[in-house]
């Protein structure tokens, strides 16, 4: 749909629809100079709005997930893992899920095998999303596509290395949430159950949108 038809779908304005486009928010292409977005984009941010204030800074979006996941988020000073556990218990993660953005940036590729195989084997890379789901018990396969956290630097060298391109989040074989600031993680183990169940809620796709909302539900008490 033109920029236009997007911003009366989600009454904002054209420009607010033009902003998200650029930064990737919105799955959209130039054509001709002028923005395309998405349809399917669209209507599922106008069925899931994003909830109000600022997005966390990364430490405290990590903070969340990790402390929601039941495990330590070392990183966090005792007064704020506090006020991070007064949150969960206020407010189910589910509805935070929209503030918690900053915590890396998604890009979504088609990749060769030898390039999947390269993400697969290194040693900062932690599965996620589809790539974890089945570790946790969630209902979603996703065959042949490869998903997790890396080091926004390390990607920066395979989008060189392997000329990646990038293509609309259901067309990707290859998901990698880039992540440039705070790295939380420990060497050799999956995301936290928090962390996969959030990558699964926030995708287009409606069944593995489902499995994330289904994995949250399982998450233990703050």
């Amino acid at each position: 749909m033109s920029v236009s038809e997007a911003a009366d779908k989600l009454r904002v304005s054209e420009r607010r629809i033009r902003a998200l486009a650029e930064a990737r928010i919105l799955p959209a292409r130039k054509i001709a100079g002028r923005w395309i977005i998405d349809a399917r984009g669209i209507e599922h941010r106008a069925a899931n709005p994003r909830g109000g204030g600022r997005p966390h800074a990364p430490e405290n979006a990590w903070g969340l997930l990790f402390l929601a996941s039941g495990e330590r988020a070392p990183w966090l000073s005792r007064q704020g893992s506090l006020r991070l556990r007064r949150a969960l218990r206020r407010r189910e993660l589910r509805e935070q899920l929209p503030r918690l953005s900053g915590r890396a940036k998604t890009r979504y590729f088609a990749a060769s095998a030898a390039a999947l195989d390269e993400v697969r084997a290194d040693p900062d890379f932690v599965p996620s999303g589809v790539s974890a789901a089945d570790a946790y018990g969630a209902d979603i396969r996703a065959a042949g596509v490869v998903e997790g956290y890396l080091r926004a630097g390390r990607l920066r060298h395979l989008e060189y290395s392997f000329a990646l391109r990038e293509v609309h989040e259901l067309q990707a074989n290859l998901i990698l949430h880039a992540v440039d600031a705070i790295w939380p993680f420990r060497r050799g183990r999956l995301a936290p159950r928090a962390v996969v169940a959030a990558d699964l809620a926030g995708s287009l796709s409606e069944r593995t949108r489902s499995a994330g909302e289904q994995l949250l539900a399982t998450l233990p008490s703050p």
